[in-house]
């Protein structure tokens, strides 16, 4: 009886030592699990912003909003706006995402990387400028409508006023389809990269001479400014080319009158709206013209820089980079221009490796400020590495990249790399107006919504708009008054969020 009471026991002392030893084991296991997921977390993007308490609120809430809306979209996928086209989903996100809401009254710092000709909604185009008295709607010999308010040689043309009266109700929809890419089928409109960017072409054409009528330009670039406004943007750095204006006597305007104009529409913006900071001119110039028109344009360049060296910040060459001229061509050029001019590259916006992709390379070399998109960077360590050493932020357009066809479903674009690994970047809207996008919010949503992990929440978009404001190409002084009213701006957000439930943000 002892023997078999001294087995039992040690029967017992060995199951309860295997179990501690298992459970020791276990304890381990999730400790060192714990701890990898620690030096994730402390590598992302935003992992050294610190929340106050009231911040600290407003996350719990906003991240109780973005898992209830992350789950809606697991149990039904084909309503995931996150996961799905930005033409299926952005009726979705007006009407039923609260995680927009939010971020449309979130103040959003800046947009630095914005083309003027595509910046305003179409639909305000149909609805305002299909108005203006003397508008044109001309057919050139390859079949491009062209509008105008200038007669064009060899071109049929007809009163646009004639055929609104023609076409009655149903003339605003297809005023606005001349200048909106929306599709409710794009994968079956647009089968192919380069039939989106003959689109886009053939946008530009059509909308290029109305935008360089005088009262048009004005009017247009006011309007751009109220909706960046209304999106609480406080702050742009757009892109242009500077060509001759003309007005409705057919008086010719020298390309700098562009800068004049839009100087003085800056000005009498602020004075109406004192907490918007202001604008910055990026000279764009396309980059598939000849040797002759760029070497034209970059003299110009310099001379309009020189005479106003606090509104137009630097350079940026632009257009389809998979058809284009690269940056290597330019080179010898970019570098012999005066040692002050700041690069704001367009590069990388390709999936293709070991081509286009490399004007990162000279992009980086040519020691870029900003660069443009930058798609193609997770493809290139070593860059990817430079990039963050030399601190050069890449302006990535979630919404753009998506409709250009580089990627279907925006949780796997290569920015959600760029976040985990604290890349410095900045989310802007490139050319919302041909989608049918104002502001910045609806970009910042697939920001947080798609490209950054479940858990990133306030934290995270604070980084953003504060970075808007970092890399931008305005002085210490000025990024010092613009992060003050920035602040202020930010506190009143969070104010509200907490304070005013016709934000929703209960759950």
């Amino acid at each position: 009886m002892f023997r078999g009471t001294f087995t039992f026991t040690i029967s017992i002392f060995f199951i309860f030592s295997s179990a501690a030893k298992a459970s020791e084991a276990n304890v381990d296991y999730l400790v060192r699990r714990s701890e990898l997921l620690k030096m994730e977390d402390g590598l992302r993007f935003g992992a050294g912003v610190k929340l106050n308490e009231e911040e600290t609120k407003v996350n719990n809430l906003f991240k109780a909003l973005k898992d209830k809306e992350l789950l809606n979209g697991y149990r039904n996928p084909e309503k995931n706006v996150p996961g799905i086209h930005f033409f299926k989903g952005k009726s979705q996100m007006e009407s039923d995402s609260r995680v927009f809401r939010l971020l449309k009254n979130m103040p959003k710092g800046a947009a630095l990387n914005l083309h003027t000709m595509s910046s305003v909604s179409s639909k305000w185009i149909a609805q305002n400028i299909s108005r203006t008295p003397g508008l044109l709607n001309c057919t050139s010999k390859e079949g491009t409508i062209i509008l105008t308010f200038r007669k064009k040689t060899n071109m049929a043309c007809t009163k646009v006023s004639e055929e609104r009266e023609k076409y009655g109700s149903e003339y605003n929809k297809l005023f606005e389809s001349l200048f909106n890419l929306y599709s409710p089928t794009p994968e079956v409109r647009y089968t192919t990269k380069k039939e989106i960017w003959n689109r886009y072409k053939t946008m530009y054409y059509t909308i290029f001479d109305v935008i360089n009528y005088l009262p048009v330009f004005r009017t247009f670039h006011w309007h751009m400014l109220e909706q960046l406004y209304d999106d609480n943007v406080m702050y742009a750095e757009i892109r242009l080319d500077f060509f001759p204006l003309y007005d409705e006597n057919n008086k010719i305007y020298p390309a700098n009158q562009t800068i004049i104009e839009l100087k003085d529409i800056e000005k009498k913006f602020k004075q109406k709206h004192p907490e918007f900071f202001g604008i910055k001119l990026i000279h764009a110039i396309i980059r598939s013209h000849n040797d002759t028109i760029i070497k034209h344009q970059l003299k110009q360049f310099v001379t309009y820089q020189a005479a106003y060296p606090d509104f137009i910040i630097g350079l940026d060459l632009v257009g389809h980079e998979d058809n284009g001229r690269r940056l290597l061509e330019f080179a010898e050029d970019l570098i012999n221009l005066p040692k002050s001019t700041k690069f704001f590259f367009v590069a990388g916006e390709t999936n293709r490796l070991g081509h286009t992709d490399l004007n990162l390379l000279d992009a980086v070399l040519l020691n870029a400020t900003r660069i443009g998109y930058g798609y193609a960077l997770n493809k290139h360590p070593v860059l990817m590495k430079e990039v963050k050493r030399r601190n050069i932020p890449i302006e990535v357009c979630p919404i753009s990249n998506q409709i250009q066809k580089l990627i279907l479903d925006l949780r796997n674009h290569p920015a959600a790399m760029f976040m985990s690994q604290n890349i410095p970047m900045v989310i802007s809207n490139d050319a919302p107006g041909f989608w049918g996008a104002q502001g910045l919010s609806y970009d910042y949503y697939y920001a947080i919504m798609s490209l950054a992990s479940k858990q990133d929440g306030l934290a995270t978009l604070k980084q953003l708009v504060w970075n808007s404001i970092k890399y931008s190409a305005l002085s210490e002084e000025e990024k010092k008054n613009a992060e003050e009213k920035l602040q202020k701006q930010w506190n009143k957000f969070i104010q509200e969020m907490l304070n005013n439930p016709e934000f929703g943000i209960e759950v």
